[in-house]
């Protein structure tokens, strides 16, 4: 894809149920992406004024942007609310979560995100099709819920799209009964809906193109529809004015920072017996931020590892993270199940080298120039490539600013920019073409 703007200005209708400035994750990538491609085409996008049971937060997070900012030209956001029985769902789930010590079920989620969909397409409807030259399923990226604007009959763009990747039983049920129950569920739903779906298989066949993160998508995209997919990892790394290339002399301890909820996915243990079993242990700082329902369990840990090198900051506002990793050398990633992970693109926009699983979305986020990936087989081995990994840097101290300038690079790779410039040109380019 070359670097050329759309040849023209198209009136493109976005959903995108996640959208908000003030938040990382999906929401990062709908409002990313929006605000972008209003640049290229007159952009309209229906997003949800609120997560369920989270009011207004949306709407309020956007008008405090806006209140500090200009507008986006070309951008007309359009709120639609969380209908009732979507609360309702979220009010079950909720419940169910304080039981399942913050698991909850994900069908319901969906349920109730499907409801929202409906609505949305209806509004969708009451702004009238007619006016609307593209339409673009964006948020969630989740390909469980794919929307209806597949079903107006305008030329229809899916993605970025993932959560088809199942998680092998190994690693299901390091993280306890909870997590194996969790993932053995979710990867029966997953075979069966990517089998028997038609919402699936509708919206695959009708849209020109489909965005998908890893190849678990794309195999089952070009299933239905041959040579829809196309790879796009779903967040891009921001860029960050104070990023510096990062220089380590092995003088002074190795600063490792690790970022996410503290829920069994995340895999935290992992690292921890990695740090725990490798000679030199004490020329590493381990910095950990968030907390979750694995927090005191980790913590626990921890201790009985004997690890007194770890510093817990805990849950701290999203717009404090960054400064904390500013401060250190090197991202470790141990997440089993992720798209890319909006932390590691935030690494590499910092310029900061990333150890990470060759699995999910960041197989293909980080590569061999800005991070080591360590091979996906197992728990034990992956403790193994975890603390090889961290031995390979104290052992090389000059390997860490070789990563850290490979990071910055592959940020400019990564861009939101370069991600958006190919989303509308796709537009332009396939936006007449039949749908075989």
């Amino acid at each position: 894809m070359d670097n050329a703007a759309p040849e023209k200005r198209l009136r493109v209708l976005i959903s995108a149920h996640e959208f908000s400035p003030a938040r990382g994750s999906e929401c990062a990538v709908g409002w990313n992406i929006v605000t972008r491609m209003a640049a290229y085409h007159d952009v309209t996008v229906l997003c949800a004024a609120g997560p369920a049971l989270q009011g207004e937060s949306y709407r309020e997070e956007v008008a405090g942007y806006f209140s500090r900012f200009s507008e986006v030209a070309g951008l007309r956001i359009v709120f639609v609310a969380q209908p009732p029985a979507a609360l309702r769902y979220a009010r079950l789930n909720r419940m169910l979560m304080k039981l399942t010590r913050g698991i909850g079920w994900q069908p319901l989620y969906y349920l109730g995100l499907d409801h929202w969909h409906k609505v949305a397409y209806q509004r969708a409807g009451d702004l009238g099709l007619e006016n609307f030259d593209v339409m673009h399923q964006l948020t969630p990226i989740s390909f469980l819920k794919p929307g209806y604007l597949w079903k107006s009959g305008l030329p229809f763009f899916w993605g970025p799209l993932g959560g088809m990747y199942r998680v092998p039983w190994a690693f299901a049920r390091s993280g306890g009964a909870g997590s194996l129950l969790f993932e053995t569920v979710r990867s029966c739903n997953i075979a069966w809906r990517t089998r028997v779906s038609r919402q699936l298989k509708s919206a695959a066949r009708a849209a020109q193109r489909v965005w998908t993160i890893t190849g678990d998508e794309a195999r089952v995209i070009n299933a239905l529809a041959l040579g829809r997919a196309f790879p796009m990892i779903d967040t891009s790394p921001l860029p960050q004015s104070g990023a510096l290339v990062r220089r380590y002399d092995g003088r002074r301890p190795l600063k490792l920072c690790w970022s996410g909820r503290h829920e069994a996915r995340k895999a935290l243990p992992l690292l921890l017996e990695a740090v725990a079993s490798l000679p030199g242990k004490d020329r590493l700082e381990l910095h950990i931020l968030g907390e979750g329902p694995e927090t005191q369990r980790w913590q626990a840990l921890a201790g009985k590892l004997s690890l007194s090198n770890i510093i817990w900051h805990g849950q701290i506002p999203y717009h404090e993270a960054p400064g904390i990793m500013a401060a250190a050398d090197v991202l470790v990633h141990s997440s089993f199940r992720e798209a890319a992970s909006m932390v590691i693109l935030e690494a590499l926009g910092w310029g900061m080298p990333v150890i990470c699983h060759d699995a999910c979305g960041m197989a293909l986020a980080v590569d061999a120039s800005c991070g080591i990936k360590i091979p996906f087989a197992n728990p034990d081995s992956s403790v193994r490539g975890f603390r090889e990994a961290l031995g390979e840097l104290l052992r090389n101290p000059e390997k860490v600013e070789q990563l850290s300038e490979g990071a910055l690079r592959r940020a400019t790779l990564l861009s939101w920019d370069a991600k958006v410039r190919e989303m509308a040109q796709a537009y332009c380019s396939l936006a007449d073409a039949p749908v075989t």
